[in-house]
């Protein structure tokens, strides 16, 4: 069974939004960490700044402590 750590809306949303930028997950993350924004815009960095975890979110992201293949993919 697949852990759901994130609001079902949200994943969802968030799924959405990361296939649109084409780009792996990983790839996304390390870009955003060394601040290399310009190959996806301004539009799209702020609608994902806007679809960063709650308090909620962010404590059971915190307290999930299973394999991560039970996560769904984005």
């Amino acid at each position: 069974p697949q852990a759901a750590l994130l609001e079902p809306k949200r994943s969802i949303a968030l799924g959405v939004l990361l296939k649109q930028l084409k780009r792996p997950v990983r790839q996304i993350v390390r870009d955003i960490e060394e601040g290399v924004g310009a190959p996806y815009g301004a539009e799209l960095l702020l609608e994902l700044s806007r679809m960063l975890p709650g308090a909620v979110e962010v404590s059971r992201l915190r307290a999930f402590c299973g394999c991560p293949q039970q996560l769904p993919e984005p």
